[in-house]
C-alpha cells in the first residue's frame, strides 16, 4: 500500500503550488492516471531527461494503473470517462480469465493490453490540459485544438525557464522532461505518488459513494492473505460433526475442502471468517466472483452459528475468542453471547450482509447464482 499524501512537496527551482492545481476541477480520471504513468515512466529512464517519453506509452500505462480496480471492482472512472471501455477492448474479461494474470503481475497486464490499447483522447488531449494550469494565458480558450496549440506553443516558449514541467517534439507523440522537474521528480517520488494516489481517492470515492473500502480496491495487494488461521476452524468444525455444504448439500471432507468467499473477495477485500464457509474446490470454483441467491442465505447462517457454537467447547476460550472477535465487531454485535445466540446473529447478518450482496450487484457483480450440477 502507498502512503497518501495530501500535498505535492515544495522545492526551490519547480513550481509546486502549480503544480498543487493540476488535479482541480476533474470530470475524469484522466490526469491522476496520466500523472502517475508520467512517473513510472521517468522512473524507468532513470529520471534521465534526455530520454523522450512516448505519449503511447504513458496511455498503455494508464490502462495498466487502471486494470486492477475495474477488471476486479468494476469500479466506476466517471460518467464520461473512457478508461473502463478502453480496458474491455484491450483485455476482454475472458481473455483476462483464460490467461489467468495476478493482479499485482504488471508486466503479464501490459503485455496484454499493449496489442490492442488505443491512445484516443488519452493522449490527443490530457498532455495538454494536465499542464494548463502552467499556462493562465489560455484561460477562456474553448476549442480543442486551440487550447492543444497554445500549451504546445508555450512549452516551447517557456521551457528553458523550468515554467512547464515537459515540453512536446515536433511529432507531439512524445514528450520532454525538463531537467529540473526531473530531478524534483527523482528526489520526491515517492511522495508525488501519494500525493497523486491520494487525489485519485478522492475522486473514485465520489465516483463510487456506496462502494466500501475503496481504497483498498485502487492497489493491488502483493497476494491474497492466507487463510491459514480460518482454515484451522473450520477444520475443527468438520472434524467434530458431519457438515454439509450449503450449496451442493454433500458432506464436506476436513481432508479436501475450499474456504467459500459468500460476498466474494473481489468485492469485501477481506478474508474474515463470518463470509467464509466450506464447500469442495469444484463448487468453490464454479461459484467464483459471483454472488449467492439468498436461496442460501439461512443455511449460510445456520452454518455459522453451528461452526461458532461447535467450537466454543472444542477450542480454548481465548482461541475462540480471537476467531469470534470479529463477529462481533463486524457484524455489530454487543458481545460474545450475542454470537451465540440463532436470532441475534441472524439479524445481525441481515444488517450487515444483505446491504453488501445488494452494494455488490449494483456494481457489476452477477448476483442469484445457484448451483448447478
Amino acid at each position: 500500500m502507498i502512503d497518501l499524501i495530501a500535498q505535492p512537496p515544495e522545492s526551490d527551482g519547480v513550481n509546486a503550488t502549480t503544480l498543487a492545481r493540476i488535479f482541480d476541477d476533474v470530470t475524469n480520471s484522466y490526469k491522476f492516471l496520466f500523472f502517475l504513468a508520467l512517473l513510472d515512466n521517468a522512473e524507468r529512464n532513470l529520471f534521465d531527461a534526455s530520454i523522450p517519453i512516448s505519449l503511447n506509452e504513458i496511455v498503455l500505462d494508464m490502462l495498466v494503473l487502471a486494470w486492477y480496480p475495474h477488471v476486479y471492482f468494476r469500479l466506476s472512472f466517471g460518467k464520461q470517462d473512457q478508461i473502463a471501455s478502453q480496458l474491455d477492448k484491450a483485455a476482454p474479461l475472458n481473455l483476462v480469465a483464460e490467461r489467468s494474470i495476478r493482479p499485482w503481475d504488471k508486466k503479464a497486464i501490459r503485455q496484454l493490453i499493449s496489442s490492442t490499447a488505443s491512445g484516443g483522447n488519452l493522449s490527443r488531449f490530457v498532455p495538454y490540459r494536465l499542464i494548463r494550469p502552467f499556462f493562465p494565458e489560455t484561460r477562456g480558450m474553448k476549442k480543442d485544438h486551440e487550447v492543444n496549440m497554445r500549451v504546445a506553443e508555450m512549452c516551447d516558449e517557456y521551457f528553458p525557464s523550468g515554467r512547464p514541467p515537459y515540453k512536446f517534439d515536433q511529432s507531439r507523440s512524445n514528450i520532454l522532461l525538463h531537467p529540473v522537474w526531473s530531478i524534483y521528480m527523482k528526489q520526491n517520488l515517492a511522495v508525488l505518488r501519494g500525493w497523486a494516489w491520494w487525489n485519485f481517492l478522492q475522486y473514485m470515492q465520489r465516483c463510487n459513494p456506496n462502494v466500501p473500502a475503496i481504497s483498498s480496491k485502487l492497489f493491488p495487494p502483493p497476494e491474497r492473505t492466507s487463510l491459514e488461521s480460518q482454515t484451522k476452524f473450520w477444520s475443527a468444525v468438520l472434524a467434530a460433526t458431519e457438515f454439509h455444504c450449503i450449496y451442493s448439500g454433500a458432506v464436506i471432507e476436513k481432508s479436501d475442502f475450499a474456504l467459500d468467499h459468500f460476498v466474494p473477495w473481489s468485492f469485501v477485500v477481506h478474508n474474515q471468517l463470518w463470509n467464509l464457509i466450506p464447500t469442495s474446490k469444484s463448487v468453490n470454483s464454479k461459484k467464483s466472483d459471483q454472488l449467492p441467491s439468498l436461496n442460501y442465505f439461512d443455511a449460510f447462517v445456520s452454518a455459522q452459528y453451528g461452526a461458532l457454537t461447535r467450537t466454543r467447547d472444542l477450542l480454548k476460550p481465548k482461541v475462540w475468542e480471537e476467531h469470534a472477535s470479529c463477529f462481533v465487531a463486524d457484524l455489530g454485535l454487543p458481545d460474545f453471547a450475542a454470537v451465540l445466540d440463532r436470532d441475534r446473529l441472524g439479524k445481525a447478518y441481515q444488517t450487515s450482509l444483505l446491504p453488501l450482496l445488494q452494494l455488490a450487484e449494483l456494481n457489476g457483480f452477477a448476483p442469484s447464482w445457484i448451483l448447478k450440477e
